[in-house]
């Protein structure tokens, strides 16, 4: 029986790597900050190493005795403090990945993001493609990252890299509840007409996850995660706005203006101090403008990766559980 740590365990993608690798007879290690321990995984038995991903010591105490690393942990939002998304997406991942390499880890998967690309304005997109530097917090420090976790693969780590687009289902905090709680309030409106809603649900990522873990081809391998079955913005927005019986946007504003509204946004927040989510961010101005056809042949030729779950159906999952909690939790982040 193979020995697991999670990183990130308490998160979205996290919890279900954790329950997946129970559910195959792993034995699971959870790297989590201390108090922030689900209690769900007590109950089912799941070992906890208590500690921050920035603290180097404690991270070499997690992956000791692992023979697999899912390094799932990262600052994820669109808006945060510039010093401490470095230190986790950026320093936490060198931390992991040392820890990794002197342990004699077997595999280590990288949970990266396609966001490192430049999805807006390519019309197709594969993992061939350059890095694109944009500015903003979290893919550009999610490009760093990447670029370390390939560092420490030229030095010996059997890695694997998985580049999951938007992620959704049950649970999620970041893109149903959300945009949901933007149409509820009647504040959403769109800038980009058309643009591709690129997604994978949970259960398929955590497949291709599992795949990149144990599949002999996948070590030194990095793979596009995407179910292949697009809606636009539009289409999207007219699905959630119809499950939670609201009326859906109807405003256009074009990407330039809806990019300066986003900018004058994020300059009145950090003028006035506030660590408060902006109502809208350059970031989501772009990751909702995408246009690029993700192109997951290598992760299906590769590794036999087959999405199971359809868009029909995960969305259908994911409305229930949206509209079976107060709408008032919606907008967590």
């Amino acid at each position: 029986m193979a020995d697991v740590l999670v990183t990130g365990a308490s998160g979205f993608i996290g919890s279900h790597l954790v329950r997946r690798s129970m559910q195959e007879g792993y034995r699971v290690r959870a790297l989590i900050r201390q108090g922030n321990a689900p209690a769900w995984m007590r109950q089912q038995g799941v070992e906890f190493a208590e500690g921050d991903i920035r603290d180097d010591a404690a991270v070499g105490r997690a992956v000791a005795g692992c023979d697999l690393v899912f390094h799932a942990a990262a600052l994820t939002s669109d808006w945060g403090d510039s010093q401490e998304f470095a230190d986790i997406n950026i320093g936490g991942t060198r931390n992991v990945a040392e820890a990794a390499l002197r342990n004699g880890v077997k595999r280590f998967v990288y949970v990266s993001s396609y966001e490192v690309f430049d999805h807006v304005h390519l019309e197709r997109l594969d993992e061939s493609m350059p890095f694109f530097v944009r500015g903003q917090l979290y893919p550009d420090t999610k490009i760093r990252a990447t670029e370390t976790v390939r560092e420490y693969a030229a030095k010996g780590l059997p890695a694997s890299v998985v580049y999951p687009v938007w992620v959704y289902g049950p649970n999620d905090r970041t893109l149903f509840p959300l945009l949901a709680d933007g149409i509820r309030k009647r504040q959403l409106f769109y800038w980009a007409r058309h643009a591709r809603m690129s997604m994978v649900y949970i259960d398929n990522l955590i497949d291709l996850l599992m795949l990149a873990a144990t599949h002999p081809a996948a070590s030194g391998e990095e793979v596009l995660a995407c179910d292949g079955e697009y809606l636009t913005f539009e289409n999207f927005c007219e699905r959630v706005a119809e499950g939670i019986g609201a009326p859906p946007p109807g405003l256009y504003l074009s990407y330039s203006a809806a990019y300066l509204i986003a900018s004058a946004m994020e300059g009145y927040a950090h003028i006035s101090g506030s660590r408060q989510r902006p109502m809208l961010t350059r970031q989501a101005v772009t990751l909702l403008s995408s246009r690029a056809l993700v192109d997951t042949s290598k992760a299906r030729n590769l590794l036999g990766w087959k999405p199971k779950v359809s868009l029909d159906d995960g969305f259908r999952r994911t409305l229930e559980w949206l509209t079976g909690i107060d709408p008032l939790q919606w907008k967590s982040k």
